[in-house]
């Protein structure tokens, strides 16, 4: 499935000079004045990916862990099939680690691309939060039910592109 998007470009939205912090984080050289990570944030790294604390955070609990490839891909379009696999293999790991270190009721897990995907970095990353019963992360009312038929329709247009 993977081989239909491999030569598709994808327009990136960092702006000319973008000093990305997580590629600054990778390097551990922390040359970036404007980057908010820091060395002691660093949970895990490996030859593909790092786990660190965001810098920014959610109430109740203000620690919250991201995952990001070491090498540079903006989105989740573009990440290789090694690259994908170990981020998601990670991101288990470190919702095992929130749970058992902090006790959480639950843990959620999500990601954004480009600018109306709520993206403000401009490298991707996965988050992983720890969760609390009535927490207010999210506001968003359930949404009513999408008709069978239209289920049909709208898999039927993504098996046609794959």
């Amino acid at each position: 499935m993977r081989d239909v998007f491999r030569e598709e470009t994808w327009q990136s939205h960092a702006p000319e000079g973008y000093e990305c912090p997580f590629c600054d984080m990778a390097s551990g050289e922390f040359r970036y004045p404007g980057n908010l990570c820091e060395p002691g944030d660093l949970i895990y790294s490996d030859e593909l990916v790092l786990a660190f604390i965001a810098s920014h955070g959610f109430d109740p609990e203000p620690g919250h862990v991201l995952v990001t490839p070491r090498q540079h891909y903006e989105l989740l379009y573009e990440l290789p099939d090694d690259v994908a696999a170990r981020i998601m293999l990670v991101t288990r790991d470190m919702a095992v680690a929130i749970k058992k270190a902090w006790n959480p009721d639950g843990v959620t897990t999500r990601q954004h691309n480009e600018p109306a995907g709520s993206q403000h970095v401009w490298h991707y990353h996965q988050h992983v939060l720890p969760r609390w019963t009535d927490d207010g992360l999210y506001f968003t009312p359930k949404r009513p039910i999408v008709p069978p038929a239209v289920r049909a329709r709208k898999a039927a247009e993504l098996r046609a592109v794959l």
